[in-house]
């Protein structure tokens, strides 16, 4: 895989993580601990539901794979095992990475480089129906690699302004035309206007207003209860602060974390074509990423890709 093909999302003095420029990720789009409080990345090379191989993010030395059990799928083709990956730190030797999802093709000892393959996905029943195949990433204290919580907080690698000019979003959430990329019966794939994102170089994403800003929202709208937004701006966020989509208010930020503000959502739904939906899930990219319109049951809509649907939200808050 060609370096150049890959840029870098989190880069601090000890952490380097790339991927590659045609893959989405995300930070809380999952019920999971480690991502509800900013302590973990998915990667997803693709966001269909087949398996793939995965491209290194980070470079080190494979320190140890473990075999898991995870809990059995109660979906068709996944299986009830889990890998976990512990990949050396090069810039401090008191942290490592720790990856999950994948079945590795090195072995202990092997040096990894960004880009590298690192081994094939698997799906199991860690994952929901709809959830694609993905790299799972943390980095861990050396000495508190494998257990669920205590991943090491970090930064996005976005330009951060210290002064910003408030700029009020008046965007309608109401019928907004998505246009079909792809169709599943577990969910569909598709794209909002390129008025309802926001960049925050390199990173584009979903645009949410909070203390009138505009800030990247991330996460499973409602279905995983607990979103996260990313500001550009040091020191903007705050508890309390509403988050509203478009007009709407979706929810209230609870807890700061840098850059990170995780909010709990309100009572929101979503409806396609009139019809109501289990939620939409969001996904950061350096382009402007899909969103993942899920139904509460498979194959309960029929229309062709690259046509218009149209999505709307409803809340208990609308604001006006």
């Amino acid at each position: 895989m060609n370096k150049a093909k890959f840029y870098d999302i989190v880069k601090m003095d000890d952490i380097r993580v790339s991927v590659p420029q045609t893959s989405h990720f995300s930070v809380g789009t999952s019920p999971y601990y480690a991502h509800q409080h900013g302590l973990a990345i998915d990667i997803y090379h693709d966001l269909t539901l087949e398996n793939y191989e995965v491209l290194s993010p980070v470079s080190g030395k494979i320190l140890k794979v473990k075999p898991l059990i995870a809990p059995k799928p109660k979906f068709i083709g996944g299986i009830n095992k889990d890998y976990l990956i512990l990949i050396s730190n090069p810039s401090n030797s008191d942290l490592v990475w720790k990856l999950m999802h994948v079945k590795p093709s090195g072995n202990v000892g092997d040096q990894i480089e960004i880009g590298d393959p690192l081994g094939k996905t698997i799906r199991n029943g860690y994952f929901a129906y709809w959830s694609s195949p993905h790299l799972h990433l943390e980095m861990r204290p050396f000495k508190d690699a494998i257990r669920a919580r205590g991943g090491k907080h970090f930064s996005l690698a976005v330009e951060i302004k210290k002064n910003f000019k408030k700029s009020p979003m008046n965007l309608k959430f109401k019928e907004v035309p998505v246009e079909i990329q792809s169709i599943f019966p577990e969910y569909i794939l598709g794209r909002f206007p390129e008025s309802f994102y926001h960049k925050i170089l390199p990173i584009i994403g979903v645009k949410v207003e909070v203390n009138q800003l505009n800030c990247l929202l991330d996460g499973g709208i409602p279905h995983y209860k607990i979103g996260t937004v990313i500001s550009q701006q040091e020191n903007s966020l705050n508890p309390s602060h509403s988050v509203n989509l478009g007009i709407d208010k979706i929810g209230t930020l609870h807890e700061i974390n840098g850059q990170f503000g995780f909010l709990k959502f309100d009572s929101v739904n979503f409806s396609l074509n009139t019809k109501e939906i289990r939620g939409i899930s969001l996904y950061l990219a350096n382009f402007l990423p899909l969103i993942k319109i899920i139904p509460y049951q498979k194959n309960e809509f029929s229309f062709e890709p690259n046509s218009i649907q149209y999505l709307s939200l409803f809340s208990n808050h609308l604001t006006t």
